[in-house]
């Protein structure tokens, strides 16, 4: 058996386990989640995701940092202290973060072009997501724009909340529980608001809330996990390309926060029809259990 013909062999053995799994199975809901995210050309979706927030929702951050605090290194001190960076790594982040305040008015007009001119394509490539993932027949509509602009603003407004929240960050089990809560139900929130609002309504509130909670549960976790692998993470990079190993990594760990956007978009059909499936499961196995009791009951004289 040639090379190829053994691939040839185990793919299509592979494709008939996938047709094979009952779609109301945990297993089966991977398989549709799979397929969909190769569908709606999800590796593109995310790197398009990952690059409109680069571009407009990064400097956008900087800028309020800037206005926020007078000291350039106030946000770079903070990520050390809370990540507790390693003196190595710390100099590499202050070499890329900290800044002078020379230019304020130049740095928020740049900001401001980039999201005039890249920002609305974060919501469009929610939309196409959404859209793709569910098959809906969307027609394109001059109201779409203000929609993203919307879908942009809010997501600044949630930067701008980080911002402020973040000398919170390492005081104390309680409160980094409190803001892990709080900030899973605002992502939630957002999420299921940003499906409904792109596709008109046309994506059911309880469908979107259930696929906006998963997002947000992934997107909390990875956050505690920088807490944990950030350091490495950085290091990995910054060991062969210095200052630009920071900006790397940074980039392709909202990266891995858009394909988890994307990824459980593109899931979320197969969640609901599984959820649908439990639903219509439910009355008729409660019907057969008191079917059964009232059968298995002593008749009276």
């Amino acid at each position: 058996m040639t090379p190829r013909s053994f691939v040839d062999a185990a793919l299509r053995r592979g494709s008939a386990w996938a047709d094979r799994q009952d779609p109301e199975s945990w297993r089966g809901v991977t398989v549709a989640a799979a397929r969909s995210y190769r569908e709606i050309d999800g590796p593109l979706q995310s790197l398009l995701l990952t690059t409109y927030i680069v571009i407009a929702v990064v400097p956008a951050l900087l800028v309020m940092e800037e206005y926020l605090d007078t000291n350039a290194a106030a946000l770079a001190d903070r990520l050390v202290r809370h990540y507790d960076l390693s003196t190595q790594t710390a100099e590499l982040v202050r070499s890329v973060l900290v800044q002078t305040r020379v230019h304020e008015i130049g740095s928020a007009l740049l900001a401001v072009a980039g999201a005039l001119a890249f920002g609305l394509g974060f919501g469009h490539v929610l939309q196409l997501v959404h859209v793709r993932a569910w098959e809906l027949a969307l027609a394109t509509r001059r109201s779409d724009q203000a929609r993203f602009a919307a879908v942009l603003l809010v997501l600044y407004g949630l930067v701008l909340l980080g911002l402020l929240e973040v000398d919170t960050l390492g005081r104390g089990v309680s409160l980094q529980l409190a803001l892990a809560v709080q900030w899973l139900v605002l992502l939630t929130l957002y999420f299921a608001w940003a499906a409904r609002l792109l596709t008109h309504r046309l994506v059911s509130r309880r469908d979107a809330l259930a696929a906006a909670a998963v997002t947000g549960c992934c997107l909390v976790a990875l956050i505690v996990a920088s807490k944990v692998v950030f350091e490495l993470w950085v290091n990995l990079y910054a060991r062969d390309y210095g200052g630009l190993g920071v900006v790397m990594a940074v980039f392709f760990w909202i990266g891995l926060g858009s394909t988890v956007v994307v990824l459980v978009a593109s899931a979320s059909p197969a969640l609901a029809s599984r959820r649908a499936a439990c639903r219509r499961r439910s009355p008729d196995a409660a019907r057969g259990s008191s079917e059964h009791d009232d059968a298995a009951a002593p008749r009276g004289t």
